[in-house]
C-alpha cells in the first residue's frame, strides 16, 4: 500500500444496491477516495491511477476475482485485495489468502463492519512497515558515517606518521 492518509480503494461491484451500501459505509469510516467499477475488464483500465486497495467479488461477469488479482499483481504487487464474496466455501477463502488476498469477507449483515476493520489494520500495517524502513535506513546511515569516521582517522594517522 502507498498512502496511509488518504488511501485509493477500487470497488468492483456489480450489485448497485451492495456497491452504494459499501460505498457510504466506507464514506462514513473516513474513506473518501473511492472509485467503483462493474467489472474487472473496468477496473483494469484504470491501474494508472495506482489504487492502494482493490475491493472485489470471487466470481462476477467476466474474468473472476482470482485471475483478476492474480494478473494485476503481477504488474503491481503494491495493491492489496480484499475479497468480499456471498462465497462461504472455506477451501475458496484459503486458496485466496494463499494467493496474496490481505483478507476475505463473507458478504453479510457483518461485513461492512469486517471491511472496515480490515482496512483499518492494512493501513497499520503500512504505517508501521514504513517506521521500520525508516529505523533501518537510520540505522544503516549511522553505521556507514561511523565507517567514514573510522577510516578518516585511520588514514590521517598514517598520513601524518609518514611524514613523521
Amino acid at each position: 500500500m502507498q498512502k496511509t492518509r488518504n488511501p485509493l480503494i477500487f470497488i468492483i461491484e456489480d450489485s448497485i444496491v451492495y456497491k452504494d451500501l459499501i460505498v457510504g459505509y466506507l464514506q462514513s469510516k473516513k474513506y473518501k477516495n473511492i472509485k467503483t467499477f462493474k467489472n474487472g475488464e473496468e477496473c483494469f483500465n484504470e491501474l494508472q491511477l495506482k489504487p492502494d486497495i482493490i475491493i472485489l467479488d470471487y466470481s462476477y461477469e467476466g474474468i473472476n476475482g482470482i485471475e483478476f488479482m492474480r494478473k494485476v499483481k503481477e504488474e503491481h504487487p503494491g495493491i492489496d485485495f480484499i475479497f468480499l464474496s456471498a462465497q462461504n466455501k472455506i477451501p475458496v477463502a484459503i486458496k485466496i489468502m494463499k494467493l496474496g488476498a490481505a483478507d476475505y469477507i463473507i458478504k453479510n449483515e457483518q461485513a461492512p463492519v469486517r471491511l472496515v476493520r480490515s482496512m483499518d489494520h492494512l493501513l497499520s500495517a503500512t504505517k508501521k512497515e514504513k517506521i521500520r524502513k525508516g529505523f533501518n535506513i537510520g540505522i544503516v546511515g549511522f553505521f556507514i558515517m561511523l565507517f567514514i569516521i573510522i577510516m578518516t582517522i585511520i588514514l590521517v594517522s598514517i598520513f601524518f606518521d609518514l611524514e613523521l
